[in-house]
């Protein structure tokens, strides 16, 4: 029996061995919380994006020390070597990964002492069911029923958690009967390793944010491109479009005669001669006599 259970050991050693070796990264997943069909759903909607495996942590620290590369990481992977843990193979960047993780979680039935990840709503209409011993977990929930054609309704849209919230035996068991699945659930990574270990909190980047810093540094870098003059493909239609009216402006005020300004050129010539006109007339209007 005991030489069966280290053969089996041995075997799970190999097969992490040979994944390590087949993918240029791996990270390793919080398992706690999630369930086996939770782990079947993450296989069958990420199959060809990458692998995932369970096995104990003191097999995946004796997978990582028969593999050179690890050697002077193992201290620090094994630090997230605790607790529950899932590995993801992969070859897909590891900040890539967290994120298509993290937009991917599965909605799920809430179990007692589950922390509502989302404000979870229960809505207005008939739940179909009869009225009962429910209707008292109703009332405590303070969901607004009432009872029409033989069914209980729920009178308005309710708020029965706060994200944040415990969720109660009680209301784990209304939502349930409710056919909600308010909980999402999906890996969280503690780490990943790409030829350094990556932790979770810094694989968590806040994509908006880096958008919004982006687009702002690039408005920054076009006005500085346009007010020296550096002529990159996004600053040129700008800059050609200021030449063209300053050199408009000149050859207007100088009264060059070109077609395309002559009509301004005329124009500024007869405000001037107005301007000039009134104001001789205010200082000598013996010079040009009555209008």
């Amino acid at each position: 029996m005991a030489r069966a259970s280290l053969e089996v050991k041995k075997s799970i050693v190999e097969k992490l061995v040979t994944l390590f070796q087949n993918y240029s990264i791996f990270a390793i997943g919080n398992l706690h919380g999630m369930k086996a069909k939770h782990i079947q759903s993450i296989r069958k909607n990420f199959r060809g994006l990458f692998e995932v495996y369970v096995a104990k942590n003191t097999l995946i620290k004796k997978a990582l020390e028969k593999i050179p590369k690890f050697n002077e990481h193992i201290e620090e992977i094994s630090k997230y070597l605790t607790g529950q843990n899932i590995l993801i193979f992969s070859n897909t960047n590891p900040f890539s990964l967290y994120l298509l993780l993290e937009k991917n979680k599965i909605p799920s039935e809430a179990s007692p002492g589950d922390i509502a990840t989302e404000d979870i709503i229960v809505p207005a209409g008939n739940t179909g069911l009869q009225p009962g011993p429910i209707l008292s977990k109703f009332s405590a929930a303070k969901i607004p029923t009432k009872i029409q054609e033989g069914s209980v309704w729920i009178v308005k849209d309710t708020i029965v958690a706060k994200k944040g919230d415990v969720i109660s035996a009680d209301l784990a068991d209304i939502l349930k009967k409710l056919g909600l699945k308010p909980i999402m659930v999906g890996l969280k990574l503690k780490m990943a390793f790409d030829g350094t270990v990556i932790p979770g909190e810094v694989l968590a980047i806040d994509l908006e944010k880096y958008k919004s810093e982006i687009k702002t540094a690039v408005e920054y870098a076009i006005n500085l491109a346009f007010n020296i003059a550096y002529p990159t493909k996004e600053v040129l239609p700008l800059l050609i479009s200021k030449a063209y009216m300053e050199a408009k402006a000149i050859a207007t005020i100088s009264a060059l005669p070109i077609p395309d300004i002559l009509k301004d050129s005329i124009l500024i010539a007869i405000m001037q001669g107005k301007r000039l006109f009134e104001e001789i007339n205010k200082k000598h209007p013996e010079i040009l006599g009555e209008k």
